[in-house]
């Protein structure tokens, strides 16, 4: 499945959004260095501020275009008219931009869904509706959002990357589907649910349907973004109460 639609199972949680191909970076010495990244700076005067974010916008919409396993160090750097060796000064490898890639997405899913949810008071049917009404509303709205490329990267790219760093990410993973699965349990509890559906088949296929969106929705189509939530929410809703 090429997908942040990519939460394939690990040790019983959603992993493997992409992963790792190293391109290991020049370590020599390189005297002109910093005469190098300085002349690039004059160039791109907006990477004096946030070089490293600005870096990672340009190589998460190359990876989008591209693919990652077509995008080399050299196409990043190309596209922000850095030198090689500026471009090395801030991430040492590709591996290195992916996994900072994937903590920003799984950043802005944590800020703009879990957070939100979070704060979503009562403990009433309603209060347990209305929790998982609004992840699947702002779950939505993160995966179809055209400024964050960098979750379709996630969802678009299957690499695994190098051990230490996936068992960081994939943690940051379990903590979200069990986060769902709490507010699905929670939700058959209130409705009193005969469980024929279990929370965690639950979150996962929810996940799933989600995170796939990006595949094939198009903003011209027949299917609009806004329709798309109730009809999701329906399905999730009508099937966890049987």
């Amino acid at each position: 499945m090429a997908s942040f639609a990519r939460w394939t199972t690990e040790g019983g949680c959603p992993c493997e959004f992409f992963g790792s191909l190293v391109e290991s970076g020049p370590h020599s010495a390189i005297p002109s260095l910093v005469m190098l990244r300085e002349a690039a700076l004059e160039r791109r005067p907006e990477l004096r501020q946030e070089p490293r974010q600005e870096i990672l916008r340009a190589a998460a919409r190359l990876f989008q275009q591209q693919g990652y396993d077509a995008t080399s160090m050299s196409d990043v750097a190309a596209a922000l008219k850095l030198s090689k060796g500026g471009l090395y000064h801030h991430f040492q490898s590709k591996d290195e931009i992916l996994f900072h890639i994937m903590s920003h997405a799984m950043e802005i899913t944590e800020e703009r869904v879990i957070n939100v949810v979070r704060r979503i008071e009562g403990t009433s049917i309603e209060g347990a509706e209305e929790r998982l009404r609004t992840l699947i509303r702002l779950h939505i709205q993160v995966v179809l959002s055209p400024e964050d490329r960098e979750i379709t990267v996630m969802l678009h790219e299957n690499h695994p990357l190098p051990p230490a760093l996936r068992r960081k990410i994939n943690g940051r993973k379990k903590d979200y589907v069990h986060f769902l699965e709490n507010l699905i349990a929670e939700v058959q509890k209130a409705h009193r649910a005969s469980g024929r559906v279990s929370p965690r088949a639950a979150a996962f296929a929810l996940l799933g349907m989600i995170n796939w969106i990006y595949q094939w929705y198009k903003p011209e189509g027949e299917l609009h973004a806004q329709n798309l939530v109730p009809q999701f929410t329906d399905l999730v809703l009508g099937g966890l109460l049987m």
